[in-house]
């Protein structure tokens, strides 16, 4: 049996150009999107684009409660054995707190941080019995500091990202074989994850930093085949993350609050 890659978001964005690296390389890929035409399209794509694939699908709103359990009872059932976890799913809002759907935004705290948890403990343990396996876990350039605006999304992701950073250490720790991957991209141009989010006017997708789905993909995947655990994607961010720690706070909200502008 060929290696498996579980990705959540696997039909669109970042999940999809990963799917390309994965399905590439022979493994076989479970999908868990939420939209199921989004899915067809997608699966056909890329059933055409690489000879001999496999992908198999599963149509779940991880938004809401216990879908993570559906998830690994889904692989469970079939008896498959996960090589590699995507926690790839996620979408974003934008705009002042005081203004943000209060239900929009309860969802998208279940989906980065309770989905994202339970995800990755249950298949850890999985991976643990069998000590080998990796888990990847998509946050974000937001989680680095303060972000008007994105205070939200924000937060959701710096939990993202010391999660998955202090547990990729407790597994070093144990001496396990398991790793788990954090992946902060900047702002992707041309996504769903703008048009859902009300954020096509501003400047950050245009920004000094944005990058784009091809390259987030691509810096993953050689990051995983690398051995790397902390990837900063793409070349432009990872400059300004090299840097930004010379820069007083007041000149780093600056350059933030610039990013976060809608353009007229």
């Amino acid at each position: 049996m060929s290696k498996m890659a579980l990705i959540s978001g696997g039909s669109s964005g970042i999940g999809y150009s990963l799917s390309r690296y994965f399905a590439k390389a022979g493994y076989t890929l479970l999908w868990v999107s939420l939209l199921p035409e989004e899915i067809e399209v997608s699966k056909k794509k890329l059933l055409q684009e690489i000879e001999g694939c496999t992908i198999h699908t599963l149509v779940e709103d991880l938004s809401i409660t216990n879908a993570a359990h559906k998830v690994h009872q889904w692989v469970t059932k079939n008896e498959w054995s996960i090589d590699v976890l995507v926690n790839n799913a996620g979408f974003g809002t934008y705009g002042y707190l005081s203004n943000t759907p209060l239900e929009k935004e309860l969802k998208m705290v279940h989906l980065h941080v309770v989905c994202v948890y339970e995800m990755t403990k249950l298949f850890l343990k999985d991976m643990t019995n069998k000590n080998k396996g990796t888990i990847i876990n998509i946050s974000s350039n937001s989680s680095f500091q303060p972000t008007p605006k994105l205070s939200t999304y924000g937060a959701t992701k710096a939990f993202v990202t010391h999660f998955s950073r202090s547990l990729n250490e407790e597994l070093k720790m144990q001496q396990s074989k398991v790793k788990v991957i954090c992946v902060c991209p900047a702002a992707i141009e041309n996504t769903n994850f703008k048009k859902s989010g009300n954020m096509e006017k501003v400047r950050t997708f245009q920004g000094i930093a944005a990058t784009t789905v091809e390259e987030v993909a691509s810096d993953i995947w050689k990051g995983f085949s690398g051995g790397k655990d902390f990837i900063i994607s793409g070349r432009k961010m990872r400059m300004l993350y090299r840097i930004s720690g010379l820069l007083p706070y007041r000149f780093q909200q600056f350059l933030v609050r610039k990013e976060i502008k809608e353009i007229a």
